[in-house]
């Protein structure tokens, strides 16, 4: 007679069961459910009217990007009750552009008490859709309870800018900081092998220093100054004050307020920053009078820019020609292979591309870049795409917004033109190779390495031992060798001597006004004008051609590869924990260390525009 299994065996063997089911459901849902669910989300719309004497409601919500994270990722996003937080810019600025030539649109109400991290090149997109908006005659009216950096930016072109009487407007400037990591890797017992070249290659300082080396920050310091002084001549462009007014604001901002009893919204208007200082029921109130009122919901009548832009698609006029100006965007970190949320995939940009290429119907290729770089190997093979675009008799343009730096300028040095804004950042021609080992990590676990091999590469880049001097010899002779062909093809793409390139690379960072000077962009200006070039350039006329978005073709695989991305993971992850593993040095060291030769052209230039202060300063002072 068979022996009974144990009660401990039959609890195991039950609570197995349960996993078992838990994940099969779980893989029901995602393989059936989901996608009817992305469907509904993201391509089912309800009717919508636009009203006579209508408001545009120019609401962002969340993070500018170029391109949607769109997709599972998203959709678990909402699942697991975390806000949408992206807006593509394109979207804003053609939600603006039609509307300025549609006369049922009275006039644009920008919301913007929920736009979240922007670039300030996006920004300056942005803000030149607004221009032109107001060329058509039709007022800009900006509101939110309170204006951080960012959202000031956009509210400084509107006519009329309302604030809280309990908010504030405040601009800290432009930063660079971040973490360094030297003491507690040493600590750890990990070591960080660094190779690089390039006097202003700062990326791999975090593991190697504790500080801001002096270069890095002379080199910060000059371009942060630039982005600066920019923002500056764009948000006194059309208001009654000046930079040194702004300065003043500033600098004393502290003392004023202390003087004004702590009001703030007070303070901002004697500064002349906003115009009304008004609550938000007064402000429906005054839009009533202008727009009239919409009897369904009782406030002013309104029609916000996603519902516009899908009530207005099928009015748009069809091209006189079949031909197609293709856009492929560059979002976030270069990563060897398939793209996933918030990286561009080597394979997947250069296959896009490719497509492009082989379709007759396209006629241009609009390059538009996001991305302070990554792998070299990805890097080199979206270059090489570009190149064999142009030879193929296509014009390439690229348009750069908030960061096109080192791989993010790899990418696009072989272009007929360049285009970027004046706070774009761009340049760090550079090349570094990170190699971290963890031997002596595991040696005070009790673990320990040793083996044979057949020559003494065998085994060498193991990271359970240290490199040996040929290895580290190898891989700094591989950076330089990589660097010398970064300079070696910016040279020939931009007709300038490799001496001259050197001079203005060595990994080091630059505004976009300042790249225009030195010749690493040709021209200064938006998305749009990008675009018109693009078509220019292919012989087309406005009206003769559509704008294609290439995108990779959605499959099972696809859908697998987002669902374990990082993207899904920050969905589910505490939010402190996910805003820890999304520093830029520790997150690139987690997921962006792909390149199969090691070799990594990266930029650390985010830019510290004040948002989450401003966010830190609105809670304490609601509670």
């Amino acid at each position: 007679m068979a022996k009974k299994p144990s009660l401990l065996r039959r609890l195991f063997s039950g609570v197995w069961r349960t996993i078992a089911l838990v994940y099969a459901l779980l893989l029901i849902i995602v393989l059936l459910v989901v996608p009817v669910g992305v469907y509904l989300a993201f391509f089912s719309h309800p009717n919508v009217n636009v009203q006579n004497d209508s408001a545009l409601v120019w609401a962002p919500v969340g993070n500018l990007v170029e391109q949607r994270s769109g997709g599972v990722g998203t959709l678990v996003s909402s699942l697991v009750s975390q806000p949408q937080s992206q807006s593509v810019v394109r979207d804003l600025i053609e939600s603006l552009d039609r509307a300025a030539d549609d006369d049922r649109i009275k006039l644009a109400f920008l919301k913007l008490d929920e736009l979240g991290a922007a670039q300030p090149g996006q920004l300056q997109d942005l803000v030149a859709a607004v221009d032109r908006f107001k060329q058509s005659g039709k007022p800009v009216v900006a509101w939110s309870p309170s204006y951080d950096q960012a959202q000031y930016e956009l509210a400084s072109h509107a006519d009329t800018i309302y604030l809280d009487p309990l908010g504030f407007v405040f601009i800290p400037g432009y930063g660079a900081f971040r973490n360094y990591y030297k003491d507690a890797l040493d600590k750890l017992g990990v070591t960080i092998n660094v190779f690089r070249v390039g006097k202003y290659k700062s990326y791999v300082e975090p593991y190697t220093r504790n500080d801001m080396s002096p270069a890095a920050r002379a080199d910060n310091q000059t371009w942060l100054n630039s982005l600066w002084a920019t923002y500056g001549d764009v948000i006194t462009r059309q208001r009654d004050t000046t930079a040194d007014g702004i300065g003043d604001y500033i600098d004393g901002f502290a003392d004023t307020l202390q003087q004004l009893g702590g009001d703030a919204a007070q303070m901002a208007r004697d500064a002349g920053l906003v115009d009304r200082v008004a609550s938000l029921p007064d402000v429906r109130e005054d839009m009533r009078k202008r727009v009239g009122t919409d009897e369904t919901h009782g406030s002013f009548r309104q029609i916000n820019q996603v519902d516009y832009l899908n009530a207005t698609d099928a009015d748009q006029p069809a091209p006189r020609t079949d031909s197609r100006v293709a856009v492929v965007v560059v979002e976030g970190a270069i990563v060897d292979g398939e793209s996933v949320p918030d990286s561009a995939g080597g394979d997947t940009v250069s296959r896009l591309i490719a497509d492009a290429r082989r379709d007759d119907h396209v006629a241009a290729l609009l390059l538009r870049v996001n991305s302070p770089g990554g792998s070299v190997t990805a890097s080199e093979r979206i270059r090489r795409e570009v190149a064999l675009t142009r030879e193929a008799g296509k014009p390439v343009v690229v348009s750069m917004a908030g960061v096109a730096a080192s791989g993010g300028y790899w990418i696009s040095m072989n272009a007929d033109q360049i285009w970027a804004e004046p706070s774009t950042i761009t340049g760090s021609i550079g090349i570094f190779a990170v190699v971290p080992t963890f031997d002596e990590p595991l040696d005070k676990l009790g673990i320990h390495t040793d083996g044979v091999g057949t020559t003494p590469l065998s085994g060498a880049l193991r990271l359970d031992q240290p490199l040996s001097e040929p290895v580290k010899m190898m891989l700094q002779a591989g950076v330089e060798h990589g660097y010398g062909q970064f300079v070696g093809h910016v040279a020939a793409a931009r007709n300038m001597q490799e001496e001259a390139v050197r001079r203005i690379a060595q990994g080091r960072v630059w505004s976009g006004a300042d790249a225009a000077r030195i010749g690493l962009v040709d021209e200064l200006g938006d998305y749009t004008r990008a675009e018109q070039a693009a078509a220019k350039l292919a012989g087309l006329r406005p009206g003769d051609y559509a704008l294609q978005l290439m995108q990779p073709p959605s499959s099972w695989r696809n859908t697998v590869r987002e669902l374990l991305s990082s993207h899904v993971e920050s969905a589910l992850m505490p939010s402190w924990l996910a805003s820890v593993t999304r520093d830029s040095a520790l997150g690139w060291l987690r997921h962006g260390l792909n390149d199969p030769r090691h070799l990594y052209a990266h930029c650390f230039c985010e830019v510290d525009g004040g948002n989450d202060t401003s966010r830190a300063a609105s809670a304490l002072r609601m509670e």
